[in-house]
C-alpha cells in the first residue's frame, strides 16, 4: 500500500508539472527505479530483517526519483549523480563526509561540466572504500549544497526552506517573534545546535572557511527577504541578543566525587572515553571545587554514556571515590 501511494505520488507529479513531449521519457526512467524499490521492498519482506546497508539504499530513491523529474522541469538542466563525487567514511555506525575523496571528485564532476543549470540530488553519498550507497544524514540536502557551493567558491548559498528565516523565538511557544534579518556563522551556528531548526548545522562548516555567504528563502513565500548568514553582520544588527532557541531529549550526566579535586587528567578521562565510543558532548559545567563535572548528551545516547563512565572509574567507584 505504501510503495503503490509512492508511484501514484511520483506519476500524478509526472503528469501535472512535467512537459508533455517528455513525460513518457519521465514516466519510463521513474517507473524503472520504482521497479527496483519494489523489488527492494520484496527482499526486505522475505527476509524480514533490514540491514542498514539495505535502508540507506532504500532511502535514496526519494532523492533520485525526485532530482531526475525536476531535472526534466527545468530547461537547459543537467543532472549530476551526487553518489560519484560525494564520499562518506564510516565513524561509529555513522556516514561521515571523506573530504578529501570528495574535493577532487567533485572538482573533476562539476568544475570542467558545460550546463546551464546543475541539478545535484542532495543527502545521499556512496562509501570511498567500498561504493555502497550512504547518505549524510538529517539535513544532508542542504550540506550537499553547502559542500558544492564550498568546493565550486560560489558568491552565496542560497537554502530554501518552508519558513521566511530563522526567528527570534519559536513562533509555537511566543507569539511576538520576527525573523531576524542578518546573523554571523557564529551566532547562526549556535542557534541551530540549541534547537533553531532552520538549517542543519554542518551546513554552515564548509562556506564558513571560503567566507561564503548562505542566505535563507522561504519556498512559499519568496518575496520575504529571509535572513543572511556572513562573517560578520552590517552596522545596525548588532544586538546583545539575537534569537532565543531551546533543544528537547537531552539529558544531563553529572559526574562527582571529593577524588577528583587537584587531579590532573579527570576530564580527559570523561570526553576520552565517551569519544572513543562515539558519543557527542555539547555542554560542559565543573564546579570551582573541581568534585563535580556536568555534562549533557543526547537522550538517545545517555544509557551508553553512563555505561561508558561507569566503566571507566570502576576502579574509584568500589573504593567510593
Amino acid at each position: 500500500e505504501s510503495y503503490a501511494t509512492i508511484a501514484r505520488r511520483h506519476h500524478d507529479v509526472i503528469e501535472g508539472i512535467v512537459p508533455v513531449h517528455l513525460q513518457d521519457e519521465c514516466r519510463m526512467r521513474v517507473d524503472a527505479m520504482l521497479d527496483e524499490l519494489g523489488n527492494i521492498f520484496k527482499g526486505v519482506s522475505l527476509l524480514g530483517e533490514v540491514s542498514s546497508r539495505s535502508l540507506d539504499t532504500i532511502v535514496s530513491y526519494g532523492e533520485r526519483l525526485s532530482s531526475f523529474i525536476i531535472s526534466k522541469i527545468i530547461s537547459g538542466a543537467r543532472l549530476f549523480d551526487s553518489r560519484q563525487f560525494i564520499k562518506t567514511v564510516n565513524q561509529f555506525g555513522k556516514h561521515v563526509l571523506d573530504n578529501n575523496a570528495t574535493q577532487p571528485l567533485l572538482l573533476a564532476e562539476l568544475g570542467p561540466a558545460d550546463f546551464d543549470v546543475a541539478v545535484v540530488p542532495g543527502f545521499i553519498a556512496s562509501d570511498s572504500a567500498t561504493g555502497d550507497v550512504t547518505n549524510l544524514g538529517r539535513g544532508g540536502s542542504d550540506y550537499t549544497a553547502a559542500i558544492i557551493a564550498a568546493a565550486l567558491d560560489a558568491e552565496e548559498l542560497e537554502i530554501w526552506t518552508d519558513v521566511d528565516g530563522f526567528m527570534t523565538a519559536d513562533p509555537r511557544v511566543i507569539s511576538n517573534t520576527y525573523v531576524i534579518d542578518h546573523l554571523t556563522f557564529v551566532e547562526a551556528m549556535e542557534l541551530c545546535n540549541y534547537g533553531a531548526k532552520v538549517i542543519y548545522p554542518p551546513t554552515i562548516y564548509p562556506v564558513f572557511h571560503k567566507n561564503i555567504p548562505i542566505r535563507i528563502k522561504n519556498t512559499f513565500n519568496p518575496s520575504a527577504p529571509g535572513t543572511l548568514i556572513s562573517k560578520q553582520c552590517s552596522s545596525g544588527y548588532e544586538k546583545p541578543i539575537k534569537g532565543i532557541s531551546s533543544i528537547k531529549d537531552t539529558c544531563m550526566i553529572s559526574v562527582t566525587g571529593l577524588g577528583m579535586v587537584g587531579i590532573i587528567g579527570v576530564n580527559a578521562r570523561i570526553f576520552n572515553a565517551l569519544a572513543n565510543n562515539g558519543i557527542s558532548v555539547f555542554f560542559v559545567s565543573q564546579a570551582s571545587s573541581e568534585n563535580n563535572t556536568t555534562l549533557a548528551v543526547t537522550a538517545d545516547c545517555v544509557d551508553l554514556a553512563v555505561e561508558v563512565l561507569r566503566e571507566e572509574y570502576a576502579a574509584e567507584l568500589r573504593l567510593g571515590g
